[in-house]
């Protein structure tokens, strides 16, 4: 090095969304650059974030500011997922500093920088010579491939190990699933809890790990290989709540069907996946013991592959009715940012902890119910509204939400729904009120 030179103490680092490489919903993994001293590294941050969306408008909306390096506020997440990236830029600042006032005005080498920045093990990693990159499948490939065989599943189970494959691309990109030791999973979940993941998350990645070896047709219940979580509680709405989403006049066309559509989700206890194949021919009308008949649907949870006959309420009917019983599809991510509009518009603002629960601690994450509601929130409202409404019977709720175990007694689905009908109708009656036979406010 020219002693004569003398270096400053500055260091550039930028976050930037790698738009090649977006998925289908548009999510791009975001990558951190740093130059110092016509120096530079490049680092994965295991994060994805969505760059725009189309807003009230229909016009594209900037969700990512390039000149902050953060996402902006109304994107998903947004405090917690900036909060990340604040730590990436301090680590990455504290080291450098640490660094330059051990020699001040010398050149901070890049693998001194990155000797400081991890850990030993990986630091050691970096300065040997690199290994031989194995001719053996990578984690996408072998997850894809099962995925390929497993086509029949729903398209949440197809995709949900899809973060893992992204995760090693990014932690240690030459890493085959063959050679997953518990030494490398020891270090892959700490490397996870480092990042703040969720324990269902984590739980999430290792069962990918034990999928992606019993794909290759090798050892997979090891003991270190199993990750027991403890979730966090689910959002459920209240009794009022889901009166004020009924009664809530909606400002666009675009909220009216998302209001609707979460609400049949909620009166049938479908998934989406299930909603999306749902033929006009599943409509029944299910005799009762005393001569009457209700309006229900018969259909197989895509999920759980339990057939189920829902009694609906008149007011799901006429959801049904207004939209002809089929809803325009949407992706998951548009109708998740809808349903928050919805939400806010409607004055849910409750405060509720969006706690994180990482590693077995708690991080509290006090919202506003508008922030956190979610598509899937209205198959949990379901459930536990119709547990509160029948007393606590909570075959109410494994009927309209397709838990119920098969019996080798009660073979038709139907038989089921007959017994529990009426249960069902004054449950809902109980929580709905005067809407129970309305229409929401269009």
């Amino acid at each position: 090095m020219d002693q004569s030179k003398q270096f400053k103490r500055k260091i550039s680092i930028r976050l930037h969304p790698r738009l090649a490489e977006a998925d289908k919903q548009g999510y791009c993994p975001l990558r951190l650059t740093a130059r110092w001293h016509g120096q530079e590294i490049q680092e994965n941050t295991g994060e994805r974030v969505l760059p725009q969306h189309l807003g009230k408008n229909g016009q594209p909306e900037e969700l990512w500011s390039a000149k902050m390096g953060r996402v902006q506020r109304n994107h998903d997440d947004s405090v917690a997922l900036n909060g990340r990236l604040s730590d990436w830029e301090r680590d990455i600042l504290a080291a450098f500093n640490r660094l330059f006032d051990a020699a001040p005005f010398q050149k901070v080498e890049k693998a001194a920088l990155l000797a400081e920045l991890f850990p030993k093990a990986q630091a050691k990693a970096v300065a040997s010579a690199a290994p031989k990159v194995s001719e053996s499948p990578t984690f996408r490939q072998v997850l894809e491939e099962w995925k390929e065989q497993n086509r029949n599943l729903g398209k949440d189970s197809l995709r949900k190990y899809d973060q893992l494959a992204t995760m090693m691309e990014s932690w240690q990109p030459d890493l085959r699933p063959d050679q997953v030791t518990q030494k490398v999973a020891k270090e892959y979940q700490q490397h996870l809890l480092d990042l703040q993941k969720s324990d269902a998350t984590i739980k999430v990645h290792f069962t990918g790990l034990r999928k992606c070896l019993e794909q290759l047709g090798l050892k997979a219940d090891m003991p270190w290989l199993q990750y027991s979580a403890k979730n966090a509680p689910q959002l459920d709405l209240e009794i009022e709540e889901v009166r004020q989403l009924i009664a809530w006049k909606p400002t666009e066309e675009h909220l009216a069907e998302e209001r609707d559509r979460w609400l049949f989700q909620l009166f049938s206890g479908r998934r989406y996946e299930d909603l999306e194949k749902f033929d006009k021919r599943e409509r029944i009308t299910l005799p009762l013991a005393d001569g009457t008949s209700v309006p229900a649907l018969l259909h197989a949870q895509g999920k759980t592959g339990n057939d189920a006959a829902v009694p609906l309420p008149p007011i799901a009917v006429r959801i049904g009715e207004r939209w002809g019983w089929q809803f325009p599809a949407r992706t998951w991510q548009q109708r998740g940012e809808w349903i928050k509009q919805v939400a806010q518009q409607a004055g849910l603002n409750r405060e509720w902890d969006d706690r994180l629960i990482t590693g077995g601690k708690v991080v509290h994450n006090w919202r506003p119910v508008h922030q956190v509601i979610g598509t899937h929130t209205a198959r949990h409202t379901a459930g536990t509204l119709l547990k509160q409404a029948g007393n606590g019977n909570k075959a109410l709720a494994k009927l309209v939400l397709g838990h119920a175990e098969e019996d080798v007694t009660d073979r038709y689905a139907k038989d089921k729904a007959r017994l529990l009908a009426p249960a069902v109708l004054e449950a809902w009656q109980a929580i709905l009120g005067e809407w129970y036979d309305k229409e929401p406010v269009g």
